[in-house]
């Protein structure tokens, strides 16, 4: 059994995809320096969080057995290991000590990566609006105040004091290191050279240019989508398919570089986002939890004066976005029937030639049989 397996929760939105996908991509040098990060593809971490929600050996569909297979391949290394999926945040304490169960007898630490409450929301609020969620930033707030949000995209994916009280439960308080995320205008590589140090890793020959920015939208690209997503129809309404094309091409490589107004929550949601910024803080020193970084950076101060909001956008501002987005869609769709077009007419022709080179090879044995007749 591995000696050591880091288990990352996340947070949602406080940088996991940057470091999952720099991790995945170095695996081989993690593996030389005694470090495996398992599974066959990253998907598997976070299907062993379903299966570990499930409460079962092996929960129906697609990548049942997940973190059996996981736990598998820990067992058969004898270095570190690492597992990391942000939604292991939202583990029961039943889940959170079948999970010890199953990795004892390893030394589990627990890293959670958070930031300002204020950066996370808007974030959220995104996450939630690419996929299933119609409303309004204000009205995803209230909700999320009220405990009504419920799942990756709500207040219980994000309650820090919660969080760490059930991980807690099962881990030792000095296992359990808070990584801060930097506020913006920090350098670029600040929140990596911390999870390197907390995971004590040497990253020298490691390739850092592997991770795609998962950026945020503007407010006004936001609240384009927000008027899309109403008129969704057919296999678009699909979970999967909506993931691939709505959060990924309209909103990741369609919407994202037009580079929009940054937005923030408003004044009343601002002031409760920063108490309860405080009381996490307070909640973690309490704990004697290792912190990595700076907590001033979760209660660091918000925007003042006026600023953008999704909720608020004009109608000549939607008009804008859209008209880029539309001629975005139509240079994408001219490239790819350019693309199919090659391709089809390169079958085309390399089926005939195929087609003749057989035809000739044919008729070579026809004579020959013939001759020899």
């Amino acid at each position: 059994m591995a000696s050591r397996v880091f288990l990352h929760i996340g947070l949602p939105k406080s940088g996991t995809t940057f470091l999952q996908t720099t991790m995945w991509a170095n695996r081989p040098r993690l593996r030389a320096q005694g470090v495996l990060y398992p599974g066959r593809e990253r998907l598997d971490h976070y299907q062993a969080f379903q299966q570990v929600r499930a409460a079962k050996r092996a929960s129906p569909g697609a990548g049942s057995g997940a973190w059996d297979r996981l736990v598998a391949e820990l067992r058969a290394w004898d270095g570190v290991g690492l597992v990391s999926h942000e939604f292991f945040c939202m583990a029961t304490p039943d889940q959170a000590r079948r999970v010890l169960e199953d990795l004892a007898p390893a030394e589990v630490h627990v890293v959670l990566t958070a930031r300002a409450y204020w950066l996370q929301f808007p974030a959220i609020w995104q996450e939630a609006l690419k996929m299933s969620y119609d409303g309004g930033f204000d009205q995803f707030m209230a909700e999320a105040f009220a405990g009504e949000r419920r799942g990756a995209w709500g207040w219980s994916s994000q309650d820090l004091p919660a969080i760490l009280t059930t991980w807690a439960s099962v881990v030792p308080a000095d296992r359990i290191h808070v990584v801060t995320v930097p506020p913006p205008g920090s350098p670029r590589d600040l929140l990596w050279r911390r999870w390197v140090a907390t995971l004590g890793l040497d990253d020298r020959g490691f390739d850092l240019d592997v991770a795609y920015p998962n950026e945020s939208l503007g407010a006004a690209q936001a609240a384009l989508l927000r008027q899309v997503k109403p008129y969704l129809s057919g296999p678009l309404t699909d979970g999967p398919t909506r993931h691939r094309w709505v959060r990924r091409y309209f909103g990741h490589e369609v919407l994202v570089p037009q580079k929009g107004d940054r937005f923030y929550p408003s004044d009343t949601h601002l002031d409760e986002l920063q108490e309860r910024s405080r009381d996490a803080v307070e909640a973690i020193r309490a704990g004697g939890y290792d912190v990595v970084g700076d907590l001033d950076e979760l209660v660091v101060e918000g925007p003042t004066g006026e600023r953008a909001h999704p909720d608020r956008v004009t109608d000549a501002e939607l008009v804008q976005v859209a008209a880029r987005a539309i001629e975005q869609m139509i240079r994408d769709m001219r490239e790819m029937t350019l693309e199919r077009n090659k391709w089809r007419d390169r079958a085309r022709s390399g089926s005939s030639a195929r087609l003749g080179a057989r035809v000739r090879h044919l008729a070579r044995r026809i004579r020959g049989r013939s001759r020899h007749e």
